[in-house]
């Protein structure tokens, strides 16, 4: 290959830089959205368990939810399923333009390193 040529597309493979200031909005976005899918995971298997217990008693005559409780659970699960998945596609398309740009991931929730 042409030495020139080679230059050039060694450039290409190199991350693109940010400044500080715009890797933390990144980082922020990323951790945001990461908290976010946690926060839906725990209402969606709350649902789940509400909708799976629909048939439970309590005595033999009360049941452990009501009816009415459980159509709201199901209808909730249907509303939040949507929400996790868009959550899951941000994290993912953050985490491919901390990638490009070189960004650092946290290694725990209470760790940051830039």
């Amino acid at each position: 290959m042409h030495t020139a040529a080679a230059s050039v597309f060694a450039d290409l493979a190199r991350p693109l830089g940010l400044n500080v200031e715009a890797q933390g909005r990144l980082a922020t976005a990323w951790r945001y959205s990461l908290r976010e899918v946690a926060d839906h995971l725990l209402f969606i298997k709350q649902h789940l368990a509400t909708i799976a217990q629909r048939d439970e008693l309590l005595t033999t005559t009360i049941r452990r939810h009501s009816p009415k409780f459980v159509g709201y659970a199901r209808q909730q699960l249907a509303y939040r399923l949507p929400l996790y998945l868009a959550a899951v596609r941000r994290v993912s398309e953050y985490e491919t333009k901390m990638d490009l740009h070189g960004v650092a991931y946290a290694r725990s929730s209470n760790a940051w390193e830039t």
